[in-house]
């Protein structure tokens, strides 16, 4: 089945007077997520594989890879595709792998990034947007100033910084964001806003954990601290 990725400090800094002209803004990847069950809670525990750093996710190996036979060749419990995503982040400041071991999904090369926890309720059902989810990784992103960023504001305040944009449900390219606040269906209390930071910004795993969210068009934010 193809769902999307179950997936944070913002901290200022002096911006460069031209903000640099490498980025990883608009870069292809895919993520594929192995899951293992465990019946007696009812959990997922789900290792996160993404193909960064060492390809751009080749689109006729990406479209004729087979769930169940993924899952029968690694003997997982459940085998999620995730992709392909695009980067609405410029730079890793850090980016530590949890098994730098490179391994080969129908031919693409992937390395394992993160780890989190899901219930088998969530993971059958594909993941309701708008719910937070951990996801241990240790990872800082930072955003250029003078480029836009994207974010979500729940009902409590907290700041959500898209990571990145998915093409899986809907025809979207990252001119098509700056029209979410209109086509987007926001909980109660939530807000999706546009803004353009005149310092770099950088968005932080604390502690090697993550919080992010997903909107219903798959896009994936990540938790801002106060």
């Amino acid at each position: 089945m193809r769902v999307p990725a179950l997936l944070a400090t913002l901290l200022a800094c002096n911006a460069p007077e031209d903000p640099p002209a490498d980025t990883l803004r608009g870069a292809r990847y895919c993520e594929v997520f192995l899951g293992t069950a465990d019946l007696a809670v009812g959990t997922v525990a789900i290792d996160v594989y993404n193909t960064q750093d060492l390809n751009d996710c080749p689109e006729d190996a990406w479209a004729a890879l087979d769930v169940a036979a993924l899952k029968a060749e690694l003997a997982v419990d459940a085998v999620i595709l995730n992709g392909p995503r695009y980067w609405t982040i410029d730079a890793f400041d850090r980016a530590s792998l949890r098994d730098p071991q490179v391994r080969s999904f129908g031919g693409i090369d992937m390395r394992k990034v993160g780890a989190l926890t899901v219930t088998l309720a969530d993971v059958a059902g594909g993941g309701a947007p708008y719910t937070p989810r951990t996801v241990a990784r240790e990872t800082v992103w930072r955003l250029y100033a003078g480029k836009p960023v994207y974010e979500l504001v729940d009902a409590d305040g907290a700041v959500h910084v898209m990571q990145s944009y998915s093409d899986q449900k809907f025809d979207q390219d990252e001119a098509a964001l700056a029209e979410l606040g209109d086509v987007l269906t926001l909980p109660d209390g939530w807000s999706f806003r546009i803004r353009v930071p005149d310092r770099d910004l950088l968005v932080e795993a604390v502690d090697g954990l993550a919080v992010v969210v997903q909107d219903e068009r798959a896009n994936t934010y990540q938790r801002a601290q106060p």
